[in-house]
Formats: C-alpha cells, sequence, structure tokens
C-alpha cells in the first residue's frame, strides 16, 4: 500500500484506509510494524534480481512476467515463495514450479514460507491444499519472524545440499 505522508498538528503521519484496518482487526492503539521503501526500492531490487526493466507500463509488466516464468522453468534445483499475502501472480510461480514434470523439465524441491496470522483470511486454500502425497518435493513452513523466516531456508538449502 503506498500512502502519502501529511501534515497531522504539529506532527507529520500516514492515514490508513477503514478497510486495512478492518481486515487486519486494528484498533486506534494498537501497535503495528511500518516497512518504509523510499519510492523505486521495489523496482531497484527487482533489477537486482531479474536484470534492467523496462520503463514503466505495459511492456515492464510482460517483460517481469516473461522473466518469472524462464527462471522458475529454468535449470534450477529449488525454489523459495513467500506466501503470507494471497498472489494470484505467486500462484501462477508456483504452479510453474511444481508442475515442471508435465512440461518436460526435472522436479524440484519448494519452500513456501507464511507468517502466522499476517492475512485476515489466512492461507489460501490453492497453497495449503498442496499434499504432500500430491508433491512430496513440496514444504510449506511458517514463521513468525524474520530470523525463524531465514532459518527456514538454511535448513531447506542444507537438505538440498546433503541430497546432492
Amino acid at each position: 500500500m503506498i500512502r502519502k505522508i501529511i501534515k497531522i498538528g504539529n506532527s507529520e503521519g500516514i492515514t490508513i484506509p477503514v478497510s486495512a484496518i478492518k481486515a487486519h482487526k486494528l484498533k486506534v492503539g494498537d501497535k503495528i510494524e511500518v516497512l518504509l521503501n523510499p519510492p523505486g526500492e521495489t523496482a531497484r531490487l527487482l533489477e537486482e534480481a531479474i536484470g534492467p526493466l523496462p520503463s514503466p507500463g505495459i511492456e515492464r509488466t510482460h517483460y517481469v512476467r516473461k522473466r518469472m516464468i524462464e527462471l522458475v522453468e529454468s535449470n534450477i534445483n529449488a525454489a523459495v515463495f513467500e506466501v503470507s499475502v494471497p498472489s494470484l501472480g505467486t500462484g501462477i510461480e508456483i504452479a510453474h514450479a511444481y508442475t515442471r514434470p508435465t512440461r518436460s523439465l526435472s522436479e524440484i524441491s519448494i519452500l513456501a514460507l507464511y507468517q502466522e496470522d499476517y492475512w485476515p483470511g489466512g492461507l489460501s486454500s490453492m497453497v495449503l491444499g498442496i499434499s504432500e502425497e500430491e508433491y512430496p518435493n513440496f514444504q510449506l513452513k511458517n514463521y513468525s519472524n524474520p530470523e525463524e523466516a531465514r532459518s527456514h531456508i538454511v535448513q531447506f538449502l542444507q537438505n538440498l545440499r546433503s541430497a546432492t
């Protein structure tokens, strides 16, 4: 959510839409964590991961979609996804990852991480419903803080190393 800093009395602040307050079951006085990213930070991080991006617009949108699918379908051994917030894009990437064998690509290990109780509606059924019987190389792990998420990733990667 992008918000503008506004003047509030002798201070500055941001407003949060009532719909977001209700969705997260917050009330006045609750403490929340605010992550600050300067404008363009998301694009910078994406460029760091996948290379230079076209100018903002539909060309960039097409490029990012195509590049993300290329990466998931490339010569990889594993993929890690953060799934705390329902995302159609992330769901498509996960589907491309776990259906690789149907396109004559090697099966890979997948780790999906989610922060417990982060999203009011809970974890997506499409992710929660991936069973070990259906896809034994899929792991779903919850975490309560960034260190715990890092720990899951380190363990996942160590298990990959020892399996090869």
